[in-house]
């Protein structure tokens, strides 16, 4: 099967001389997407779970058309930007659906987080996603200043921004060296694969370690984060075992908790997610049991918040709770 390469040879870029701002997204399958986007061509209330059915809903009016009524599109329909660009492994080009999910057939959070900081700057946008699924913070992510043995995927982090760096002007057409880029940005989503009475005592101290690891191994020190709360489940998630759910409710307070240090005062802000959460009865979905069942309308929304508490951190306005 022939790799498929979603190519941006045809752009040019608007802002091909500014400094590209550059955002990393990171994190468990969660962040690697497996949000369904539906069929464009069908209609829309046929179509439980997925995102076509949600941006065609009146109550949403116009105001997901620009998901659709861009002037690039792809095969599919979906609005193509010529102003943010995603790389993951060695697929990349203009921002647009099918970067997310199994053989890339799906999105994740990098959808609604690149359109809206797409339409917050006038530099291009790179978006450098990293993610790996069933991995823990504990283990395969772990960061150096965590002691132990560093996780095999923590460098693979480091690499793929490294690697993305260096092949910025084939990834953002028109694009120099000479015109530079500012790491700025930092999306975490992760969470279940900690959620154990190993893993989770960890979990704050690891999640704030791998923040300041990341800001001196990228040399970026003022690296804003944004941490999306596990939300899977919602408020009262399907947990029978009393270890299994002291572990979930210690990893959603930790990564609560991270936000609030000292350190990353004003830099750093978690997102709640779990009134996201739509069940498969009567909402529709995948029969796996996680992953959001697959709800493109959860994945939106859980991308949209993300990217939206983004905002005033580049603004460098006090963070609310």
């Amino acid at each position: 099967m022939k790799k498929l390469l979603i190519l941006t040879s045809t752009f040019l870029s608007i802002a091909s001389a500014a400094p590209v701002k550059v955002f990393i997204l990171s994190g468990q399958s969660n962040m690697t997407g497996r949000g369904t986007l539906g069929d464009l061509k069908k209609p829309a209330p046929e179509q439980k779970a997925t995102l076509v059915r949600y941006i065609m809903e009146p109550k949403n009016g116009d105001k997901y058309k620009f998901l659709y009524d861009g002037p690039q599109k792809n095969n599919a329909g979906w609005t193509i930007r010529d102003d943010v660009f995603i790389t993951i492994g060695e697929r990349h080009g203009g921002l647009t659906t099918n970067f997310g999910g199994f053989r890339y057939n799906g999105f994740g959070p990098e959808l609604p987080i690149g359109h809206l900081l797409g339409d917050y700057y006038k530099e291009p946008v790179l978006l450098v996603k990293v993610a790996f699924g069933g991995c823990s913070l504990f283990k395969d992510m772990r960061p150096p200043s965590s002691g132990g043995t560093t996780g095999e995927k923590y460098p693979l982090i480091i690499q793929g921004v490294k690697t993305a760096i260096e092949k910025m002007p084939e990834i953002v057409p028109g694009h120099s060296k000479e015109a530079g880029y500012e790491i700025v940005g930092f999306f975490w989503n992760q969470g279940e694969s900690d959620m154990s009475p190993e893993a989770a005592p960890e979990y704050e101290k690891n999640l704030a370690n791998l923040i300041n690891d990341l800001r001196k191994d990228l040399n970026a020190p003022n690296l804003k984060s944004v941490i999306a709360v596990t939300g899977f489940g919602g408020r009262n998630p399907d947990i029978s075992k009393a270890e299994a759910r002291a572990a979930s409710e210690q990893v959603i307070a930790a990564q609560f908790a991270v936000s609030k240090r000292p350190e990353f005062k004003d830099t750093t802000i978690t997102v709640e997610t779990r009134d996201f959460y739509l069940p498969q009865d009567p909402f529709g979905g995948n029969k796996q049991g996680i992953h959001w069942h697959g709800n493109g309308e959860a994945y939106w929304l859980v991308g949209e918040a993300m990217g939206q508490a983004m905002l005033p951190l580049l603004k460098s306005l006090p963070v609310k709770e």
